[in-house]
């Protein structure tokens, strides 16, 4: 059974809602709970789905923050996740702090409102069941690195202190191990699925997709790719960069990519022929094809002949001349090294007679079935 709750400090104003709801979606239990226990509330019952007023009483929000939006960052920003539906005499004050995002509905309060309510909903329903699926994948992964992981820690360490350490610690990097293995019946990713967005490391890495702070979203040449070592570039407490500047590629459109490998004049039927190849490699020569993610990264790819060195204080997460757009994830990031490395780490050789040397390996290759060339 689904579990839905009610935020709000007058009951009175949500029991029509709340009747149509039990009422029309028997599957959903539904409770509710006032703005001062609403925390205790959500750790203890687990909403599927939160219905969430802002105001006390429905008054101004007035100079100080309503207390449904510090309950609404609760939901997400700390302990539980789930979608959630704004049902306010005034949800622009939610909607005028907040991006807007697929997870959350506003519904401004009124008569004969109930049924948006449901609607909203209803509209939540196919979602909540992958978020319950997702959750215990977790769960699952978790139970399991723990098992693993456990047993090897009290056998190294006989320190309680160090014992936790390590169980936390590895424990974090076995459960991402475990769930970086997908399901043998899992669907291919999507593309843009190779991103991390926004990044999840507070360091620069190898791989993050940079973007100059004053140039469009949309032209692939505002966008650089990360090639120095991540293990460069890590920083903690007593630890800095090892590097000033960060090595990086400059990016450029598709059709510029096809005429730096000598592809331009190639046929749209031909260039599907031989595109799948060069997806499944994940590079070509000296370009690496990037996917897009609508609204933040354009269908690209990086010239790994063009290449920039950028200060290490010049890349942030905002407020810098580059921002850190997203990052790669594994094992994408690692291909971005080894195509760099096939690009920068290969010999230059002489021009050879290769008309002559094709004959040779030919007329060897004959001499042994006694066939000739034609």
């Amino acid at each position: 059974m689904l579990k839905l709750l009610f935020i709000e400090d007058q009951p009175a104003a949500i029991r029509s809602v709340r009747n149509l709801i039990e009422k029309e979606k028997k599957e959903i239990q539904c409770e509710e709970v006032g703005f001062e226990d609403a925390q205790e509330k959500i750790a203890s019952f687990r909403p599927d789905i939160v219905i969430l007023d802002l105001l006390v009483g429905g008054a101004s929000p007035g100079e100080k923050e309503p207390v449904g939006l510090q309950t609404r960052n609760f939901i997400w920003d700390n302990k539980h996740f789930c979608p959630i539906v704004i049902y306010s005499a005034q949800p622009e004050v939610h909607d005028d702090d907040h991006d807007p995002h697929p997870f959350v509905k506003s519904i401004k309060k009124g008569s004969y409102t109930e049924q948006k309510v449901l609607s909203a909903v209803c509209e939540f329903l196919p979602h909540v069941h992958a978020l319950k699926e997702a959750e215990r994948a977790i769960a699952n992964s978790f139970s399991v690195a723990m098992r693993e992981v456990a047993p090897y820690a009290f056998e190294a360490f006989s320190d309680d202190t160090q014992r936790i350490d390590t169980i936390t610690r590895s424990g974090r990097r076995r459960l991402a191990a475990l769930m970086d293995d997908p399901p043998a019946n899992e669907r291919s990713l999507a593309s843009w699925e190779q991103y991390l967005f926004p990044p999840v490391s507070e360091d620069i890495q190898l791989g993050d997709i940079l973007r100059k702070d004053d140039a469009p979203r949309d032209d692939p040449a505002s966008f650089r790719i990360v090639l120095t070592p991540s293990c460069d570039l890590a920083t903690s407490e007593d630890r800095t960069p090892k590097i000033a500047k960060v090595l990086v590629a400059r990016c450029c459109s598709i059709k510029e990519s096809l005429a730096l490998i000598g592809w331009e004049e190639i046929r749209e039927n031909k260039l599907k022929e031989r595109l799948p190849d060069i997806l499944t490699q994940g590079y070509f020569k000296t370009i690496i094809p990037f996917p897009s993610l609508k609204n933040r990264i354009p269908t690209m790819a990086a010239n790994l002949r063009d290449l920039e060195l950028i200060p290490v204080k010049a890349i942030g997460e905002s407020n810098k001349p580059f921002l850190r757009v997203a990052s790669l994830d594994s094992p994408f990031r690692e291909l971005i090294s080894w195509a760099y490395m096939q690009t920068a780490g290969r010999p230059g050789l002489p021009d050879r007679a290769f008309d002559s040397w094709r004959k040779e390996i030919i007329d060897d290759l004959r001499s042994g079935d006694g066939t000739e060339e034609a």
